[in-house]
């Protein structure tokens, strides 16, 4: 395992992080909860095989994987050397004083005296600012801090790339958690500038949600990738730029971590390799742009159709080759009532696209591939 010195932290992580949202679950009557016996195993597994970073979310495996964390490092002989982060989770956020409860109520879970990471959860720009002026979170940051409960902060991130650089400019933030894949790169130049400023970051989504547990087509014929399986192209890919000090996978079985640990250990792409890959989706994105730029002017349909959404598993599937999550995709919007066939050619949708698409033409296209 390949490991990095997390930012100007100091700490030395694994390439290779352990999310922990996606933990072995069991279902009891009509509700899901983690099998903590089993999500411990996996846990130990990665742990053996040299991860050392685990990231953790108040809300993960319907609010039970800290409890799951921390049983593993009670248990695990070396757990000094398993660096913890956690989060302020904001869809909980409604008055003062609740980052600091709701920290107090993760150590318990975790098992903890302190963590060495607490990010505020999921903010852009303006969230960030607008839940501290209703609970006042960033000065229970600072007291946490003082405390010595949280020895590092910081922030995973779901907005606009230029925010994250305006976040990163308010000086506080030490590791940034973001979104980023071959399919995904809009962040970036964001990371870059986060890892020029000695800002760690960790990465989400290196699979794109699932959409790259498949190898898009045309990929079979890059130089060098013929035989390569679609979670380790996607691995290798995030690890091959040198601005990401860590990759995070929710890793729900022992073979995912086998499978994972043995991905990055032969390493990030090449220069040419990842340039091959990069170069092929940006051919594909211009292809896909012909159909929808995903503005959602079109919206609200009268009829309920997530117009944008159906043109972007349609592209998936003809586009990237993606059919397994094109379609699975397309089931949810089916079950929702918002799929292309619920489209009754009110011509709303043309009087408002700036791309000129002809919309209801193509929600027959999408019907008929996907339905």
């Amino acid at each position: 395992m390949e490991y990095r010195t997390l930012g100007k932290t100091g700490y030395s992580v694994s390439r290779l992080g352990f999310g922990s949202m996606r933990l072995p679950e069991v279902s009891i009557g009509e509700k899901t909860y983690l099998d903590l016996d089993r999500a411990v195993e996996v846990l130990h597994a990665a742990f053996r095989l040299g991860v050392n970073y685990v990231d953790c979310g108040f809300i993960y495996g319907n609010e039970q994987a800290e409890i799951a964390v921390g049983r593993a490092l009670r248990t695990w002989p070396e757990r000094e050397r398993i660096v913890v982060t956690d989060k302020a989770t904001k869809f909980r956020m409604s008055k003062p004083g609740d980052l600091r409860r709701m920290l107090d109520h993760q150590l318990q879970r975790l098992e903890r005296s302190w963590v060495h990471f607490y990010l505020f959860h999921g903010i852009g720009w303006d969230n960030y600012h607008e839940i501290d002026q209703r609970t006042g979170w960033i000065a229970d940051m600072e007291r946490a801090l003082a405390e010595g409960l949280v020895k590092h902060t910081g922030f995973s991130f779901h907005d606009e790339p230029q925010r994250m650089i305006d976040l990163i400019n308010l000086g506080w933030a030490e590791l940034v958690l973001c979104q980023y894949n071959y399919l995904d790169r809009r962040n970036e130049e964001a990371i870059a500038y986060a890892a020029s400023r000695g800002v760690a970051v960790t990465v989400m989504g290196p699979v794109g949600g699932g959409r790259l547990a498949v190898t898009p087509k045309g990929v079979e014929g890059l130089p060098g990738l013929a035989d390569v399986r679609a979670a380790e192209l996607a691995l290798r890919f995030v690890a091959a730029n040198p601005a990401v000090d860590v990759a995070l996978s929710g890793m729900g079985s022992l073979a995912m971590v086998e499978q994972n640990v043995a991905a990055l250990e032969k390493g990030p792409l090449n220069a040419e390799e990842r340039a091959a890959l990069t170069a092929l989706m940006d051919r594909y994105s211009e292809l896909a742009r012909l159909y929808c730029t995903g503005c959602q002017y079109c919206l609200p349909c009268p009829n309920g159709v997530d117009i944008p959404r159906c043109f972007e598993l349609y592209n998936y599937l003809t586009v990237y080759g993606l059919e397994s999550y094109a379609r699975d995709g397309y089931r949810g919007l089916v079950a929702a009532g918002k799929d292309a066939a619920q489209c009754q050619e009110c011509q709303v949708c043309l009087d408002r696209c700036p791309q000129h698409i002809p919309i209801p033409d193509q929600l027959k296209e999408v019907a008929q591939r996907l339905q």
